[in-house]
């Protein structure tokens, strides 16, 4: 986690006018003034549009490049989206029409320092301060790139050399516990920090380097509180915002790092960093196609980024599992970066890995492809058993039916196969495939039973004739068997 141990220069913006009717930014013979204009009523936007006011002041500047506030404000459009390079040019045009102007001096400043070129912005404000030895306020800024510049020793005495003009100035005393604790001098920091906010309980940028060595101090309780005091006071400081919401992707509590860098990444949508935590924050809130956004847009913006390439390759790799999208993140890194990476650089064993997470994706992928077009088989073959099952009930009602109060008709055949009925009725109803199988089976050997029962019923001697209703006389006996031939007398009776 990269902390943030400066503040930005508050910037104004020279020449800013009424707001005019834009022009077209890509026209080529238009009049500079009205092109600065329109850059000027793209600032005037709500949020500012920096993109739209950089083309226009890049416009006014290509027709006349002796517009130094053309020059100035482009240079800021261009700080705010990030584009350090683009900014440190412009500044340089603007100072080379004007190299008293001030403002231009200290954003260049600014601009080197967080490009890593913090001894660059030592050089120039050494110039400027040997010029003017009053300028508190630049005094104060050539301490804070000193400390940048890791010249600890000279960036502390700056800030004496601050105090001997102004005992009570609260940037001295601020910068001063900035350097001390880059020096890892905690208590020294502190005591620093304790003084400024004696002079200024007000001043956020005194809370958020308290925050930072606490933070050094492995005291993350007390570093919580200070950077929510600076956020309390100034609730869009970026360095107290964007320290707590790196704490609070730290521990897991995205919605509070959400609520840091949303409202920096509208101010500083060029700044990698803010948008970073922000996109970070948004994948643990599992918003993957949102954090998604946000890489693609800065890996344009800053490809060689190692830590954002490989936090955007993350993504892909263990919260989406699209590998080919992680592949294709490291691959372009590896090509951009091409020159620089050892044979040992870790990103060729991470391309490994997901490379190998690939192909078990793929076989894993083939295998649920043929699972799933195993199950539609069988919801087809099920679907199928549904439509033959409904003519199969009609004929087992109609058997049923016949076979009601015959003798010879088992009563426990007939029910069971009238609940098997029941039963299946409703499930070729709702045509629920998936019980058409059960089903069948019960069905199909109630079909059985029914059958044997009609075969069985085939071949059974007629019922005998119901007895006439009325009360008819039933028939005689039949006559009694004819005497013997030979006039042999019948034998008598059986006794009584």
């Amino acid at each position: 986690m990269s902390l943030i141990l400066s503040m930005l220069l508050m910037i104004t913006l020279p020449g800013c006018g009424p707001k005019v009717v834009e022009t077209d930014p890509t026209a080529t013979s238009v009049d500079p003034k009205v092109s600065f204009s329109s850059g000027v009523t793209a600032l005037q936007a709500t949020p500012p549009d920096y993109t739209k006011g950089l083309a226009y002041f890049e416009q006014a500047t290509t027709t006349d490049a002796s517009l130094v506030k053309a020059w100035y404000n482009a240079a800021f459009c261009a700080q705010r989206l990030g584009d350090n390079a683009k900014a440190e040019q412009y500044y340089r045009k603007a100072l080379e029409l004007d190299p008293n102007m001030t403002g231009a001096i200290f954003n260049l400043g600014e601009v080197l320092k967080s490009s890593g070129k913090a001894a660059d912005a030592v050089t120039l404000y050494q110039a400027y301060v040997t010029a003017h030895p009053d300028d508190i306020k630049a005094l104060n800024n050539y301490s804070d790139v000193l400390t940048a510049a890791k010249q600890y020793d000279a960036a502390i005495t700056q800030t004496h050399d601050v105090l001997a003009i102004d005992p009570k100035n609260v940037g001295a005393y601020r910068n001063m516990a900035r350097a001390y604790l880059e020096q890892g001098n905690y208590q020294m920091s502190l005591l620093a920090g304790e003084k400024a906010r004696s002079l200024s309980d007000t001043d956020p940028g005194i809370y958020n380097n308290m925050g930072l060595t606490y933070l050094a101090m492995k005291n993350e309780g007390a570093a919580i509180e200070q950077f929510k005091t600076a956020i309390k006071l100034d609730p869009s400081n970026m360095e107290a915002n964007l320290n707590l919401g790196y704490i609070a992707l730290n521990s897991g509590h995205y919605s509070l790092a959400q609520a840091c860098f949303e409202p920096l990444a509208k101010e500083y949508p060029g700044n990698v960093q803010v948008q970073m935590g922000l996109a970070i924050s948004m994948r643990g809130a599992q918003d993957y196609e949102g954090a998604e956004k946000i890489y693609v847009a800065l890996l344009k913006q800053d490809p060689l980024n190692r830590n954002l390439v490989f936090n955007a390759a993350t993504l892909q790799e263990k919260y989406v599992f699209n590998f080919k999208k992680a592949l294709d993140i490291l691959t372009d890194y590896q090509k951009a970066a091409a020159g620089t990476l050892s044979p040992t650089d870790e990103l060729y064993a991470r391309l490994e890995r997901v490379k190998a997470s690939e192909e078990e994706k793929k076989k894993a992928d083939a295998a649920a492809a043929a699972e799933a077009e195993r199950i539609l088989e069988i919801k087809k073959h099920n679907e199928e058993l549904l439509k033959a099952m409904d003519g199969q009930i009609k004929a087992l009602e109609a058997d049923i039916a016949k076979l009601q109060g015959q003798p010879c008709a088992t009563p426990d055949v007939l029910d069971m196969a009238s609940m098997v009925i029941e039963q299946a009725k409703p499930v070729i109803a709702e045509n629920d495939a998936s019980s058409a199988g059960d089903i069948k089976t019960f069905l199909d050997d109630a079909i059985a039973q029914v059958a044997t029962l009609k075969e069985a019923c085939a071949g059974a001697a007629p019922a005998p004739a119901p007895a006439p209703e009325g009360g008819m006389t039933p028939p005689p006996p039949p006559a009694p068997a004819p005497a013997p031939e030979g006039g042999m007398t019948p034998p008598p009776p059986p006794p009584q």
